[in-house]
């Protein structure tokens, strides 16, 4: 799909320019890591180091190698102005069908910015996705950034749901006590079922659509088991799951994981829709207990920003967000294809 693109480039182009790896690799790696660095996760900050490896490399070597490294860069655009890359938009296939397609890395060079750059780089993305048979174009975007969220909605874009980053310094001296009136029960690592479907429970089906709960995430194998069982004899890495068990199913839990090797300590939970309001306190407070005693590090959380309860315990506990993504979409027409 890369080789396709190198096709279509014309060197002697300018505006919007199909995407060339040869061409135009090491320039886009300079413009995405000079806007985007400081919000780039750890997966986005591992491909980012591999664009600039392949980036540096001759152009005929580092187009070869783009093949290998970055499969997933199916399409793209950027926009040339005196032979240098001064905006880019990458696309990606997001499923193996080719149903949905990923908008990532919408950059525009400061100085350049508010003259239409984003926007043009845009419609080439929609109109490619339209040609190659897609149904869905889906692109993330921080939430209080209100500027490229007016973009995207003026293109047809409109909200799906929030996840965010949410980070604790350092870990209290004197956590927050549970609500004693709230039950907690132990949750046996074997119970992965119960908190698995806890998990779908709580996701919304807005959320579920952008990126399902991956069973993954939950299933343990016997190295698993062993391993946590040793980690929490040693006291090297422990991990703590209590829950609230309702009539028929676990209206709430929370999972943390303490090691001494990490940079961080991590800390997740989940709340049923009917219970939301009267429990999430009472599992923050009971996750940061669980880590008393652990190396001081800093606690994350990954958790839905829609989740207004679960975010305001977090923020309670001394929680503050270090990103928030709002996830947009945009369903492609027959007549983008056409869109000149």
């Amino acid at each position: 799909m890369v080789v396709t693109a190198f096709a279509r480039s014309d060197s002697t182009r300018e505006g919007v320019v199909p995407f060339n790896a040869a061409r135009h690799l090491r320039q886009v790696t300079e413009l995405v890591s000079a806007i985007f660095a400081d919000e780039l996760d750890a997966s986005g900050r591992s491909m980012l180091r591999e664009m600039r490896l392949v980036g540096q490399l001759s152009p005929f070597l580092g187009g070869l190698l783009s093949v290998a490294f970055f499969d997933n860069f199916v399409a793209g655009y950027v926009w040339v102005e005196a032979g240098r890359v001064i905006g880019n938009a990458t696309l990606q296939r997001a499923d193996f069908t080719g149903i949905r397609w990923r908008i990532s890395n919408v950059a525009v060079a400061p100085g350049r910015r508010g003259l239409g750059i984003a926007y043009h780089l845009m419609e080439a993305t929609v109109r490619e996705i339209a040609k190659r048979g897609g149904n869905w174009a889906v692109l993330q975007v921080q939430a209080d950034n209100p500027a490229a969220r007016h973009l995207y909605e003026s293109l047809g874009f409109t909200d799906v749901c929030q996840d965010g980053v949410w980070k604790l310094p350092v870990l209290p001296a004197n956590p927050p006590r549970p609500d004693p009136n709230v039950a907690l029960r132990p949750l046996r690592a074997s119970a992965w079922r119960d908190r698995l479907d806890l998990a779908h429970a709580a996701c919304t089906s807005l959320a579920h659509w952008a990126d399902a709960v991956n069973p993954a995430d939950y299933q343990m194998s016997l190295w698993q088991y062993l391993g946590e069982m040793l980690g929490n004899l040693t006291g090297f890495y422990r991990v703590a799951r209590w829950g609230v068990l309702g009539e028929a199913d676990w209206l709430g839990a929370v999972e943390t994981h303490a090691t001494g090797i990490a940079d961080s300590h991590t800390l997740r939970f989940a709340v049923r829709p009917e219970a939301r309001g009267k429990l999430e306190d009472t599992l923050v407070a009971q996750g940061l207990r669980t880590l008393a005693g652990a190396p001081d590090r800093p606690v994350l959380v990954e958790h839905s920003a829609d989740h207004a309860e679960g975010v305001a315990a977090l923020e309670a506990a001394g929680f503050r967000p270090q990103r928030v993504l709002l996830t947009m979409r945009r369903l492609i027409v027959p007549g983008d294809a056409g869109k000149t």
